[in-house]
């Protein structure tokens, strides 16, 4: 599977919990953590002196400049609050993928689909969801990515499922250099109308499976069973068919909970349903050290882009995270105030990363420099918690961090 280095993986910092972070994390909620008169997060701060840059700092309603590209982002997110975790489908997938959630075009699709015809194949689509995860760190190994593709109608859907297919998974964008790597089109007993492309030599799955506006699309790679092929001449495993049916009866479960939006009220969608975005730091136009898109996902959407897939599912269970926004940062809703501090206190526990001042004026935040081997982390983020909220921003430079959490601090206390 090919990851979109350079967006959605730069953005995201390291939550590298352990299962004694949510020990750590069940002490001192139950303690009572952020009521004590002595937390940083009780210390007077003066706005005025906060260095916030170019920076907004009030509460604003978020009003896109593009509202077609906003409304379909936001049916894309509707799907994540509803699809199935990859984890769920298979447990060995521990950890995320990196590579876009919000898939608008065929470029979104980086090498999954013929991008170059994909205006063809597929007329009428509207918007699209992407979850995937990996077995190890290790990029090519073995990983699963589980989309789901919503058209205008019924016959859009089935018809791009086959054109998508013929058009086929650039395989090429996998191999090592095997020009001679063929695709096969085995068919699923349980799922006959699912289009699907096998390359053996490549161990790569691609299915396409019509249901109603949807298309259910599953990529499965088993790089470390290429690997074995090539250099160790073991015999190749056959299709991974049942996975991908799996995939595809969790997934269409889901979507029997999910209520496509027609196409001619698309434009009325709610953009910001819980308010969370109007004290979200927007991102500035141009923008790439936030995430690939804006708007909110609910508490288990938001699990789709947590790297920890093991460990986030508890820690947001714990804190009561029901709502994430994304814009210049990110900011998650907790239960209440000392959920919230517990939250911030157990979740950003990582030994490459190494504490750093706060800002000036703003004692309240927690902020780190990463040193350690993954080239995709930003090297800078800092954390606050005002009330229920906790605030994460992050950079390639140390000012910048730094005038980005002071402007999300003034934002959240202008707001209460």
């Amino acid at each position: 599977m090919r990851h979109h280095t350079g967006r959605l993986p730069s953005a995201r910092f390291g939550l590298r919990a352990t299962a004694a972070a949510i020990l750590l994390f069940s002490a001192l909620a139950a303690t009572g953590c952020g009521s004590d008169s002595h937390s940083p997060g009780d210390q007077p701060v003066d706005l005025s002196k906060l260095d916030t840059g170019n920076y907004q700092t009030k509460p604003q309603d978020f009003v896109p400049k593009d509202a077609a590209t906003a409304a379909r982002t936001a049916e894309a997110l509707r799907l994540g609050d509803i699809m199935p975790l990859p984890m769920e489908i298979d447990p060995a997938l521990t950890n995320h993928a990196f590579g876009e959630h919000v898939l608008l075009t065929g470029d979104s699709y980086d090498g999954w689909v013929d991008s170059d015809h994909f205006g063809t194949d597929a007329p009428g689509y509207v918007t699209g969801f992407a979850t995937a995860a990996e077995t190890t760190p290790v990029s090519g190994m073995y990983s699963l990515s589980d989309t789901v593709m919503i058209f205008d109608s019924d016959a859009d859907a089935t018809n791009a499922a086959g054109a998508l297919a013929r058009s086929g998974l650039d395989l090429k964008s996998l191999q090592t250099g095997d020009p001679s790597a063929t695709a096969q089109s085995p068919q699923s007993t349980l799922h006959p109308s699912a289009q699907i492309r096998w390359s053996p030599e490549e161990q790569a799955l691609a299915s396409w499976y019509p249901t109603g506006r949807f298309i259910i699309f599953t990529l499965i790679h088993r790089g470390e069973n290429a690997y074995l092929q090539d250099y160790w001449h073991i015999a190749a495993d056959p299709a991974p068919l049942a996975l991908a049916d799996k995939a595809i009866d969790l997934t269409a479960d889901r979507l029997k909970s999910f209520q496509a939006t027609p196409p001619d009220k698309l434009a009325g969608l709610p953009l910001d349903p819980d308010g969370m975005l109007r004290l979200t730091l927007p991102r500035p136009d141009g923008d790439q050290t936030a995430n690939a898109f804006t708007g909110t996902l609910d508490g288990h959407g938001a699990l789709h882009a947590e790297d920890d897939p093991n460990v986030a599912p508890a820690l947001f269970e714990k804190a009561g995270i029901d709502r994430v926004s994304y814009g210049a940062g990110q900011l998650n809703r907790a239960r209440d105030a000392d959920s919230a501090r517990a939250y911030l206190d157990a979740a950003f526990i990582d030994r490459f990363r190494h504490p750093i001042a706060p800002p000036p004026g703003l004692p309240n935040a927690t902020c780190t420099q990463y040193r350690g081997p993954d080239p995709h982390r930003f090297p800078f983020d800092c954390h606050v918690v005002v009330g229920r909220y906790v605030a994460s921003v992050w950079s390639q430079q140390q000012q910048d961090v730094y005038q980005r959490i002071s402007a999300q601090y003034a934002i959240l206390a202008n707001g209460k």
